[in-house]
């Protein structure tokens, strides 16, 4: 039995590839922080049309900063500021996201693929016990879709965390100044999302290593037969084999079923707790904007920054779902780069001679031995 703490330091070795990419992971909290900083401001924009074009409260807080220019300028200027605000931020968001999207593209290819260097690096170095126990198919499961588990992970564990955090810290702030009370309130959901995520994160995690052996078995029964097909023709094989392929077939759609069942459910579930959270606060703030303590461009501006609030929240409930399904690739893959059976050379062995392409190689096997493997 592999206790959790071994097991979680084995499975997060992996994040050393990670490490390699510092310099574009810097880029990348960078480009976070920026990005979390314009979603602070923008919803402004509202607040500005609705506070002080449409004067409903010109008493409410802005920074200080802008107040003298705000005030001076005419409801029809105002009105016009903010609907060139709204447009400069979003121009300004969506260039950030793409540049997020694109650096995160490259150091994550380069992750993977650096990964799979060193894992067909590995294959061709473990001793041939480790592959009479793993088939091909498999090992090119390995190579071809578990070596995208660092990729998830890295997503799962740095760049998604930063991204989410540095957006609930910088907008927590903002609304902390606009009232404490109602932030306090916005972030009661917290509790009672962490714990949806601790109930359904080991169900994830159990599915998700099911459904990878069952598509490694598919996979490999598929390579063995096709790799031999003057073999599967001369015994007439193919109606077995056809059944056998619609038996694993069958299976991986009912493991499929259960999955994406499992998965809705922790949708609804983590969906329903922020409405509740989202009609708590809309009733305590409308409360306050009747009492004359919050202004209604406050108010408005609170929303904008709950609802994103909770995006960023079910972004880190998003995660932790990712990372607790890949952990089943990456075990896999700590499996061969972690492998202790490889092909050792003996310290002070003699070097081969060199020889002419003309004198031809002879190879002489002398004092070798076969058994098996205990319990085999």
């Amino acid at each position: 039995m592999r206790y959790p703490a071994v097991r979680f330091a084995r499975n997060y070795a992996i994040l050393r590839y990670a490490i390699r990419e510092w310099p574009r992971l810097l880029v990348l909290i960078g480009l976070n922080a920026v990005a979390a900083l314009v979603a602070a401001l923008q919803p402004w924009p509202m607040k500005l049309l609705v506070d002080y074009a449409l004067q409903h409260a010109k008493g409410s807080p802005l920074p200080a900063i802008v107040r003298p220019f705000v005030l001076a300028l005419s409801p029809v200027a105002l009105v016009v500021a903010a609907a060139v605000a709204t447009v400069a931020m979003f121009a300004l968001n969506t260039l950030l996201s793409n540049a997020v999207s694109w650096a995160w593209a490259v150091a994550g290819q380069r992750m993977v693929y650096g990964v799979a260097a060193d894992v067909f690096r590995r294959l061709q170095r473990v001793s041939l016990l480790l592959h009479t126990q793993r088939k091909v198919g498999d090992s090119l499961t390995l190579l071809t879709h578990d070596v995208w588990g660092v990729y998830t992970m890295c997503e799962a564990v740095l760049i998604g965390p930063a991204r989410h955090l540095l957006t609930v810290v910088a907008i927590g702030l903002v609304a902390w100044r606009l009232d404490p009370g109602l932030t306090l309130l916005s972030l009661t959901i917290i509790p009672a999302l962490a714990a949806t995520a601790r109930f359904f994160g080991p169900r994830l995690l159990k599915k998700a290593r099911g459904n990878r052996e069952l598509q490694a078995k598919l996979f490999s029964f598929m390579q063995q037969n096709l790799s031999a097909l003057p073999m599967v023709q001369a015994f007439g094989t193919e109606t077995r084999n056809n059944f056998e392929f619609g038996r694993l077939a069958d299976l991986g759609v009912l493991q499929l079923r259960r999955n994406a069942l499992l998965k809705s459910w922790y949708s609804t579930v983590s969906g329903i707790i922020p409405s509740i959270g989202v009609a708590v606060v809309l009733y305590a703030g409308g409360q306050r904007v009747l009492a004359g303590t919050l202004s209604l461009g406050s108010l408005l501006v609170f929303l904008a920054y709950l609802r994103t609030m909770q995006e960023a929240l079910r972004g880190l409930l998003h995660n932790y779902s990712s990372l607790r399904t890949v952990e089943a690739s990456i075990e896999r893959l700590m499996e061969v780069l972690d492998a202790d059976d490889m092909i050792r050379e003996v310290p002070g062995a003699p070097a081969l001679p060199a020889r002419g392409a003309s004198e031809g190689s002879n190879i002489s096997l002398e004092g070798v031995v076969f058994g098996y493997e205990p319990g085999r």
